[in-house]
């Protein structure tokens, strides 16, 4: 079904880009790629980039050293992850690529945008404020769609960038995942001020054949506790990858039995199920919800919480992702 609604979606792009000559806005449109082209942000690359020159010089050079220590913490972490699944595949960590409507859902997608959105824009326009610190033309920048994949781009002159000093590549290169470890980091540090301890975890979704369907649970809502085993309270801390350690781990340790007293946002629910379905068909997100130290700062189900994890998630492994 997925693959229709993808197919009849590009193929309804191609040709509407076709009809309204799409081209001549800067928007191209091929088939199963849609890429958007300007120059309109040059003169404010321009802009920063003389503004702050001083700052951005310690920033580039700092970003070189910083990449390489990237390289070697990333060939450290994938090494690892290849012989634990060789070895102990149990404890390898997997894998998911972001991908609408397989991988993620499309609720979920309007949530992670913002992110992706957020994590490409500093990344692309470091690229390019740093270019212009060399006195490399910026020769446009850009937003493309690949099938279902989101991308970014910042164009240099290349015949400049080939002919500057190998320095001046490495801080144009390194700047990028350079700026998406800071916003990682500034994210984190907002979530461990702004937010008190978990509470419970958030669900995904709840199949239709789930007893908790009929009970009116659905997404968005929070389960803390099942069968006096709480959810999603480990504490918020300050590691290098993930902002919390793995906050679905309490669930290895439910004993799912025919009934089930579970609390929830909307109540304490008495749940119970056949002998011959050992499940909730409930899945959750991988993060806790950890209300605001000033209240829900924004009403559910657009959670701030969410929001912010997402921005570190995505911003972080962009950075890794690059290196």
């Amino acid at each position: 079904m997925y693959l229709v609604l993808i197919v009849a979606f590009w193929l309804a792009v191609y040709v509407i880009a076709k009809v309204l000559r799409l081209d001549r806005k800067n928007l191209y449109v091929k088939p199963f790629i849609i890429i958007y082209r300007t120059a309109k942000f040059n003169k404010l690359l321009d802009d920063l980039s003389n503004e702050f020159k001083e700052f951005w010089r310690y920033y580039s050079t700092l970003s070189v050293f910083l990449a390489f220590g990237l390289m070697l913490f990333s060939t450290y972490t994938l090494t690892g992850n290849i012989f634990k699944l060789l070895i102990r595949s149990e404890e390898a960590i997997g894998l998911v690529p972001i991908l609408p409507g397989i991988t993620v859902g499309f609720e979920p997608l309007l949530y992670i945008l913002p992110a992706i959105l957020v994590g490409l824009t500093v990344h692309e326009m470091m690229h390019g404020v740093v270019a212009r610190l060399e006195n490399i033309p910026v020769e446009s920048s850009g937003l493309l769609l690949a099938l279902i994949v989101f991308g970014g781009f910042v164009e240099p002159n290349e015949e400049a960038f080939k002919k500057s000093k190998s320095l001046s590549k490495l801080r144009i290169v390194s700047s990028g995942p350079s700026a998406n470890l800071a916003v990682a980091f500034i994210t984190l540090i907002v979530l461990n001020v702004l937010f008190q301890q978990p509470q419970g975890l958030l669900v995904y979704s709840v199949s239709p054949d789930s007893p908790l369907y009929k009970l009116g649970l659905d997404s968005w809502s929070i389960i803390s506790e099942i069968n006096g085993v709480r959810l999603g309270l480990t504490k918020p801390s300050i590691p290098f990858i993930t902002p919390y350690q793995n906050p679905l781990k309490e669930l290895s340790r439910l004993n799912i039995t025919d009934n089930l007293i579970i609390k929830t946002d909307k109540g304490v629910f008495n749940v119970s199920i056949g002998e011959s379905n050992r499940s909730l068909n409930v899945r959750f997100y991988a993060y806790p919800y950890s209300p605001s130290i000033f209240g829900d700062l924004l009403p559910r189900p657009v959670t701030f919480t969410g929001y912010l994890i997402l921005m570190y998630m995505c911003n972080i492994n962009i950075a890794f992702a690059i290196f």
